[in-house]
């Protein structure tokens, strides 16, 4: 059975442009499942992409696009490097692949000070990665299966580190890794360009990903706050699937025979129930109406035949999405909201 520390899952980047805030809002909220918390508002240059790409070979900007190029100096040898820290996942062959952030240092304090019960770390998933790339004879690398080979090394040796450095800060956290899939909503729009990669094509690119995170002692979860087809990551393994309630209430009641059989295995869903679209927005939000919207959610699961009971015990809650273009006054009204609407599950 899958346990995670609270009811409320922190997600996206904050409003901050110092640590001694960023520090005491997570003390106070998430000291039990701390997250390396992206500030854009400090450091504009750090975004999970590039947390992800550093020191991955053959990966360059051109005209503020990544590509890979496999012309680069050491390419071969450095694949080599990477497919090693793949392969043996210790902290000696996966230190070339550490990323720096500003907030990462507090981060293993807090995991260290606090015993968290659980640690996030939020990095883009494979498929969105293979969207992210072209090579250079501008094919998707999703068509190319080393370029594929590659997105999924790079997924793996990033959360492995952190994986790594988390036992080493304290042994009986549980890293929690979340793969942003952003686009699991464009599907449509990939098949259009790619009719043979198929539902099972993307499962099976998400579960090579899975199966290694987890054996790595991870609880691993899909994240999208788009509408999209949840029965890909479900059929993937994922531990957790982080959804968007607030904008695609009806986003799983489609498929109720599925999502049964994956909250029966011990499985999570994270309802991103509270909206943070703008100060006007959050200005506006009553925790009562959030209850009942988040009641009316769960409820319309309940009546596609999903078990009441197995869906309560299951569900956390967490905003809907990034909170740095909020001022942080209403930044943390909402993050106040979604502790109180988890406290209520």
């Amino acid at each position: 059975m899958v346990r995670v520390a609270t009811k409320c899952l922190p997600v996206g980047a904050l409003p901050y442009d110092n640590i001694k805030q960023t520090t005491a809002m997570m003390a106070k909220l998430f000291s039990q499942i701390p997250f390396v918390a992206l500030l854009p508002n400090l450091s504009p240059e750090d975004t999970i992409t590039k947390r992800l790409f550093e020191n991955i070979p053959g990966i360059v900007y051109e005209n503020e696009e990544l590509v890979i190029n496999p012309g680069v100096s050491n390419y071969k040898e450095n694949m080599t490097k990477l497919e090693k820290a793949f392969n043996s996942p210790n902290m000696h062959n996966l230190a070339a692949y550490g990323f720096k952030a500003d907030f990462l240092e507090k981060y293993f304090q807090m995991i260290k000070k606090f015993q968290s019960k659980n640690a996030i770390f939020n990095i883009p998933g494979p498929l969105s990665v293979s969207q992210m790339l072209d090579n250079y004879a501008e094919q998707h690398v999703i068509v190319d299966k080393s370029y594929r080979r590659l997105s999924v090394r790079a997924v793996c040796v990033k959360a492995l580190w952190i994986i790594e450095k988390i036992k080493q800060v304290c042994s009986e956290t549980v890293p929690i890794i979340i793969l942003e899939e952003p686009m699991l909503g464009q599907l449509n729009s990939i098949k259009k360009t790619n009719p043979e990669k198929d539902n099972d094509f993307i499962a099976d690119l998400l579960r090579e990903v899975t199966r290694k995170l987890k054996k790595a002692g991870a609880i691993v979860g899909v994240q999208c706050f788009e509408k999209c087809d949840w029965s890909i990551p479900i059929k993937a393994g994922v531990d957790l699937i982080s959804c968007d309630a607030y904008n695609n209430p009806n986003n799983l009641a489609i498929i109720p025979e599925i999502l049964t059989d994956f909250l029966e295995k011990g499985g999570i869903i994270n309802w991103g129930i509270v909206p943070v679209t703008s100060d006007q927005i959050v200005q506006g939000l009553k925790i009562d109406y959030l209850e009942k919207r988040l009641s009316a959610t769960i409820d319309g699961v309940i009546l596609s035949g999903v078990p009441e009971e197995l869906l309560y015990k299951a569900s956390i809650v967490s905003l809907n999405g990034s909170t740095d273009k909020l001022s942080i006054f209403f930044a943390e009204k909402a993050l106040m909201h979604a502790i109180k609407l988890g406290s209520t599950l």
